[in-house]
């Protein structure tokens, strides 16, 4: 193979892995999400079931109002939101 084709079989790879890892988030992110999660609760101060209803009916609602963000960035914004409002 040339050179060039090389070149461009590299480029799709790492393209392909910079929006695969975009979509779903770091390798370490399900602990990290775990942690927001955790601390969304802890701020909204219900019952785990309660919060949990809440936690996922305001990430719904984030979500349509910013589409195609990780679950990371919706909690980190949830938790904003809640200190802001405190």
């Amino acid at each position: 193979m040339d050179p060039i084709t090389i070149l461009f079989i590299v480029l799709a790879i790492l393209i392909a892995f910079y929006f695969l890892r975009r979509k779903s988030g770091s390798p370490g992110g399900a602990g990290k999400v775990k942690s927001l999660r955790q601390e969304a609760r802890r701020q909204l101060r219900l019952p785990r079931d309660e919060a949990d209803q809440t936690i996922e009916r305001h990430i719904d609602r984030l979500k349509e109002r910013y589409p195609d963000r990780s679950e990371e960035w919706y909690l980190e914004k949830l938790i904003y939101d809640l200190e802001r409002d405190r």
